[in-house]
């Protein structure tokens, strides 16, 4: 039994929870993005979504019979709801796994398509926090004396009270919807927070392709799933330049 209980614990810390905030609006991107994240992954990681409506849960089920809801407040077109859930949903995890089996937590939005693991990258992190970046002079909290904004699209917290308070601090800062989640994150930042390198996440690939690919596009999301899915579909047949143009 100790042999069991020894293998346990080394099967346990490799787990790492993987968590992202749907609702019905973003159900095509779920549908576009879970086949991608199914493939670079493994029973040991743990998708947990934050439902903000039935719709939302509804899909989850469909697509991915083992990943964990949660249901949340908010609704299909509540913008500020759905940016809040995911630092609550976040901290919650933070909380529940610093008491637990404390596993990483890893935030990724719908949008930010795993093309190849980066799990192993990520728990090499030591920062309590760390946020991939982006370096787009326009994007949201961007700073020009550090040269990007944290993007709060794909991020990692620990299983830590350094994280937790961060989080938390961050869910009081992006309260009442003053400002978007990632101006609020850009605006307490601080040199304890890590960047994660953008061999990992990147939003503007030049040639090579990330781990992650976190694209953005102002078209609806019909628009966004019919042209992601084509770039997606390219990179997959092994095409050396999917991201050109």
């Amino acid at each position: 039994s100790l042999l069991w209980f020894a293998a346990a614990a080394a099967d346990n810390a490799t787990h790492t929870i993987v968590a992202t905030v749907l609702n019905a609006k973003y159900v095509p991107l779920f549908e576009l993005w879970h086949p991608r994240f199914a493939a670079a992954t493994d029973a040991r990681v743990e998708l947990v979504v934050a439902c903000l409506d039935d719709e939302a849960v509804a899909a989850v089920r469909r697509v991915d019979g083992n990943a964990r809801t949660i249901s949340t407040t908010g609704g299909a077109h509540d913008v500020a709801a759905a940016r809040l859930a995911k630092v609550l949903t976040v901290l919650r995890l933070v909380r529940e796994e610093a008491a637990g089996a404390r596993r990483p937590v890893v935030y990724s939005d719908v949008d930010a398509f795993w093309l190849k693991s980066p799990i192993s990258r990520l728990r090499r992190i030591e920062a309590p926090l760390a946020f991939s970046r982006d370096g787009v002079a326009t994007a949201a909290g961007f700073d020009g004396k550090r040269g990007f904004a944290l993007c709060a699209g794909f991020f990692v917290a620990r299983p830590t009270d350094e994280a937790a308070a961060w989080l938390d601090a961050w869910r009081h800062k992006g309260r009442g919807g003053r400002s978007s989640d990632q101006v609020a994150a850009n605006e307490i930042y601080d040199e304890g927070v890590g960047v994660i390198d953008d061999a990992v996440v990147d939003r503007c690939p030049r040639a090579a392709a990330p781990l992650v690919w976190h694209p953005y596009s102002p078209a609806r999301i019909p628009g966004k799933v019919a042209f992601w899915g084509r770039v997606l579909a390219k990179i997959a047949s092994g095409d050396g330049a999917a991201f050109a143009g």
